[in-house]
């Protein structure tokens, strides 16, 4: 429930929103740097040497179609090697169609190589890269071992023979001729592919991270949006409420101020037809002291009257003068006493017996002790209209849990028809003569209930009678933040 008062709640909408919207950015960007991209890397790498190897094999192929004319006797395997080596010259593939075949013998020596013509017929036993690796005695060793291999060495790039870079070969064996043919990438070329394909990845992992920040943008404004607007509907409602209950309270006020004025009335009557009579016997020259004793007597009753006014009005003082909204610990039993002595004037001038019933238990409650008086005028003002001479109305308390109470008004007159039930809180709703009642005093009384935080139950028989139950919590945590 939103109070009319209560800020925000930032602290429960980031656990709930905000956390977890921040902690999946971040899981999400943590696989991202430590799972995708390795794996992105990884796959790269496999996929461009597997590549290399299936363009190997497919060159290898070629010795194999070349070496079968030779078995054939269709060439001399001069004449074989010879177109081999002009066949594989001629092989180019790449971006630009510089990457290569070359091949040697197990020597090792070049038979031939497209960018170093310098290297062709000679003995490479000897010849090392920058690292002082000897590049082809490692190409000898990789496919004596399985026929074929991996080699990792630095080679110039392509036919740029300034630009010596870290690359990676494959190499297979043609065993029939004792010649060995390869291709190769190079790793830079590897990381730069990778890398463009790091930046896509980051670029569309920022825009996901975008994404998801303006989405949360939206959720919290919304949601600030949403609470705000639901704040001002109930301070609006609080207001309504409040007003509401000041009409039912200067309803109930007026009310009872009728029924007291039509009280007084009889003893301001009793007062003045004894003042008149004493005022006549003191008026006499004989003065017995029989007279004396009559006006004093006389004198005892309109003290007594007057004493009776005064409690009737001092009552009807007190409802009026209760405040709305100070909330604080009271004891239920003090309102409930002092709500019937200001109520069972009216009663007893319909000759009911207003009963009050009070649990011996802890009455202590967190309440508005102004606005459950009301409540109470309230129900106890409908039970008595509602109710035959020679009737019962009982107030009882009950505590069926250590956090709640209960409060039973319960009547035994007219009752109300079940067809009425439904609405009787509805605003301006009433069974009573529509020129008599504004319909404000079950609305009022829910509503008030409500602002405890509490509930309101009625069971009601035509001609049996009425029970309104309402249950209020001990600690009223609305009214403690309003």
């Amino acid at each position: 429930m939103i109070t009319p008062h209560k800020s925000f709640p930032w602290q429960t909408f980031s656990l709930r929103v905000v956390v977890p919207t921040l902690l999946t950015i971040i899981l999400f960007s943590s696989v991202f740097l430590y799972v995708i991209i390795p794996t992105i890397r990884n796959n790269s790498m496999e996929r461009k040497k597997e590549m290399i190897k299936e363009l190997t094999t497919t060159a290898w192929n070629i010795l194999a179609k070349y070496h079968n004319d030779e078995l054939e006797g269709v060439l001399t395997r001069e004449q074989a090697q010879k177109q081999v080596v002009e066949q594989i010259k001629n092989m180019h593939y790449g971006p630009e169609s510089k990457d290569y075949f070359w091949i040697n013998d197990t020597t090792p020596r070049m038979i031939f190589h497209p960018y170093r013509n310098d290297l062709n017929g000679k003995d490479l036993s000897n010849y090392t890269d920058l690292d002082g690796k000897k590049v082809f005695i490692e190409i000898v060793k990789a496919v004596s071992e399985t026929g074929s291999g991996f080699v990792s060495y630095k080679w110039q790039e392509n036919d740029n023979s300034s630009l010596i870079i870290p690359k990676i070969s494959y190499v297979k064996e043609f065993a029939p001729w004792g010649w060995i043919i390869g291709t190769g990438i190079y790793v830079e070329d590897i990381e730069t592919e990778i890398t463009q394909l790091i930046k896509n990845g980051v670029a569309a992992a920022i825009v996901i991270c975008t994404f998801n920040v303006l989405i949360l943008i939206c959720i919290v404004t919304a949601s600030y949006m949403t609470h705000k607007k639901e704040r001002e509907a109930a301070l609006e409602l609080d207001k309504m409420r409040s007003s509401l209950a000041l009409s039912e309270k200067m309803a109930s006020l007026g009310t009872l101020s009728a029924m007291v004025a039509h009280e007084i009335n009889n003893p301001l009557s009793g007062i003045l037809s004894y003042a008149k009579l004493s005022s006549r016997y003191l008026l006499k020259e004989n003065r017995t002291d029989a007279t004396i004793d009559t006006v004093s007597n006389n004198l005892s009753i309109i003290a007594s009257e007057a004493k009776r006014c005064g409690e009737i009005v001092k009552n009807l003082l007190l409802f009026a003068k209760q405040s709305h909204g100070n909330v604080r610990e009271v004891h239920l039993n003090d309102i409930i006493i002092l709500s019937s002595k200001v109520i069972d004037h009216s009663a007893k001038m319909k000759e009911l017996e207003l009963i009050t019933e009070l649990d011996p238990g802890d009455d202590t409650i967190h309440c508005d002790p102004g606005t459950i008086q009301q409540i109470l005028v309230s129900l106890i003002g409908n039970a008595i209209e509602s109710s035959s001479r020679g009737k019962r109305i009982v107030v009882q308390t009950l505590y069926p849990t250590t956090d709640s109470i209960q409060i039973k008004v319960i009547d035994y007159g007219h009752g109300i028809a079940e067809n009425d039930l439904p609405f009787i809180f509805d605003p301006f709703f009433t069974t009573k003569d529509s020129n008599s009642s504004l319909g404000l005093g079950l609305s009022a009384v829910y509503g008030i209930v409500q602002q405890h935080s509490g509930t309101i139950q009625v069971d009601s028989k035509v001609a049996a009678g009425t029970t309104f139950t309402i249950t209020l919590p001990r600690e009223n945590k609305e009214t403690k933040e309003t």
